[in-house]
């Protein structure tokens, strides 16, 4: 029986040692690569790729950081280590070595680095700034040697608007005095992560690694000196989150982390786009379904963020780089696509590392409930708070797209504007939304309004001096055109920024008589913004408009403000008896732009198509 049950044992032994060996075991890549210690969450996770990675054995040794659990899924090529890292660990190096059995099959030295000081308290934008868009691909070509980089498909091509045309970061970095003296205060760029899909990689939406610059953008290190040198110039930087979606071309499409890493279908299916069934109190499950488990487009697949690991993974991914390149805020793309009680369970895990950061979404609704639903803080029967504290306001571009291009009526033209911003009850927040006349996904205002200039002045005056911040979109302050109808139409190049252009609008020289006026004019009004409290969290009154002329204030301790817009054809001369009750103690006002003196006491006098940014003495 004895020799039997050895026979057995041997057969068995001799059978699995030569499967172990069989089964070939590699290390390939691990993320993220660094960290750093003083963190408020403690715990970091690891991901671990490389081939049947998950059956290897993990050694390390590093005072104060310890194995919390070892974690695999159903694919052995991934392994998911949780680490924590204690309160007290110092800064430095150690190696974290992968073995199959004795043999050694990876070792990769990981790195713990000191935070920068008060890093979790860091100053964010806020309604006291201006901020300005702009996609690096379509803005400025520092770097011609990166135009065309070996392994990536597309190089440039600037006769194709759905092509890649060489602006990168560089570029932005040498235009940042030009911003500065525009008098934006924050720079906002679209995402800059690797993206080497075969059409349409110029605007980086569809991540293919979330820890590489595109090279034909430039590097990490380029992107962290951008951030450098918006400071010295006197802007806060902001980078683009993406979580619910990478691109086709990310390189564990190849093989996927887990079977439920992404929302699935048995055939494709896309997003309904429909919003409005988070809020609907009768919305189906199939449409809420649909919403955020269909896919944005076939080329960017889409997170599941139910799966643990994903949901940290993003976190700390962004994380990384609001730590490594010290950025100063965040927008959230695409937010309501995603499942939005689990995002912002997320955006709540980014705030708790930076409570002071503020996070910007994007939630293109229709109706101000429907924003207001998801700024942190208002109220909703549903009990659900998104954390972002700020939104982006797509119903006043609306108003804006409406009301000067349209007679006076009892619902239209100027009481659009009043009417918008008495709903304003139902913002937490009122100064924490963001405004503007179109970005990147939208047609150009100019187009909008058929290059008026007098209508496109007068958006730029209410814009400016609206509740909220402004955000101008590259090319806004010379009333760049574009295509209407087409994504590629609203992202023209800005004339100079490239080789071979006829002109450099950069410059006083190189822009129109027409460009310089609104530049100028913009370049006025954001100064003046700038250095008044009042425009930026002041109070507001407003009167209901009677005959195209709309007239409100905005005021505080140290100024106040009236606004005139006279949207008739003509010129008209607005009585000021009506708005006593804040001119009382005013006899003259001093218009911003033109620095003009008004007598207020009994009449203003205003030319048809006109804003008058009044400030009162």
């Amino acid at each position: 029986m004895k020799k039997t049950f050895l026979i057995v044992f041997l057969f068995v032994t001799l059978c699995l040692s030569g499967y172990a060996k069989s089964e070939k075991v590699t290390f390939e890549r691990l993320e993220p690569a660094s960290w750093w210690i003083g963190m408020h969450d403690t715990q970091l996770q690891l991901m671990i790729y490389g081939k049947n990675i998950s059956s290897s054995k993990v050694e390390f040794l590093y005072e104060g950081v310890s194995l919390v659990k070892r974690e695999t899924t159903d694919n052995p090529n991934y392994l998911f280590l949780y680490l924590h890292i204690d309160k007290k660990t110092k800064p430095g190096t150690f190696d974290i070595v992968f073995k199959n059995g004795k043999k050694q099959v990876g070792k990769f030295t990981y790195t713990l680095q000191a935070r920068r000081e008060n890093s979790a308290q860091r100053p964010s934008f806020s309604p006291a700034d201006a901020i300005y868009l702009l996609m690096p691909d379509r803005f400025c070509n520092g770097n011609l040697q990166n135009d065309n980089v070996k392994g990536y498909i597309q190089g440039v091509n600037r006769d194709d608007l759905g092509h890649r045309h060489g602006g990168d970061i560089e570029g932005i970095t040498k235009k940042l005095p030009y911003l500065a003296d525009l008098g934006v205060t924050a720079l906002w760029i679209t995402p800059f992560f690797d993206n080497n899909d075969k059409n349409y990689s110029y605007h980086h939406y569809a991540t293919g690694d979330y820890y590489k610059v595109d090279p034909r953008l430039g590097t990490k290190e380029n992107y962290k000196e951008l951030s450098t040198k918006c400071k010295e110039n006197g802007l806060k930087l902001i980078i683009d989150v993406v979580p619910n979606h990478c691109g086709s071309a990310h390189w564990w499409m190849k093989d996927l982390p887990a079977s439920d890493w992404l929302n699935k279908w048995d055939t494709y299916t896309s997003s309904n786009y429909r919003m409005t069934a988070w809020t609907d109190p009768y919305s189906s499950e199939y449409d809420v379904k649909q919403l955020n488990k269909g896919w944005f487009s076939e080329n960017m697949p889409d997170y599941n963020l139910a799966n643990p690991h994903l949901f940290t993974y993003l976190k700390q991914a962004y994380i990384w780089w609001i730590e490594y390149a010290d950025v100063d805020g965040i927008r959230v793309d695409t937010y309501p696509y995603t499942d939005i009680r689990i995002g912002a369970k997320w955006i709540k895990a980014i705030r708790d590392e930076y409570p002071t950061i503020n996070i910007v979404g994007e939630c293109w609704v229709k109706t101000p409930q429907e924003i207001a639903f998801y700024q942190s803080g208002s109220m909703n029967k549903y009990g659900f708070d998104s954390h972002m504290q700020s939104v982006m306001d797509f119903v006043l571009k609306d108003v804006f797209e409406f009301s000067f291009n349209e007679r006076e009526s009892w619902d239209r033209g100027m009481i659009r504007f009043y009417n918008h911003y008495a709903q304003d009850f139902l913002y937490a927040d009122p100064n924490q939304i963001m405004n503007f006349l179109d970005n990147h996904d939208i047609d150009r205002y100019s187009e909008v309004v058929g290059h008026d200039v007098k209508k496109y002045k007068m958006a730029l005056a209410l814009l400016i001096a609206s509740r909220g911040y402004p955000q101008i979109y590259a090319g806004n302050e010379i009333m760049l055109g574009g295509n209407r109808g087409s994504y590629e139409g609203h992202r023209f190049d800005f004339p100079g920024g490239f080789p071979g252009d006829k002109r450099n609008a950069f410059t006083p020289e190189g822009r129109t008589e027409i460009e310089n006026d609104v530049f100028n004019y913009l370049r006025t009004l954001l100064h003046y913004r700038k250095n008044t409290t009042a425009l930026q969290t002041g109070k507001k009154k407003q009167f209901i408009p009677y005959d195209g002329i709309y007239v409100y204030f905005r005021y505080d301790d140290n100024a106040t403000v009236m606004v005139i817009a006279n949207n008739n054809d003509t010129s008209r001369k607005v009585k000021t008896d009506r708005f006593v009750e804040v001119l009382a103690p005013f006899t003259k006002g001093k218009d911003v732009t033109s620095g003009k003196n008004f007598d207020i006491t009994n009449s203003v006098e205003i030319p048809g198509k006109t804003v008058l940014l009044l400030e009162l003495k």
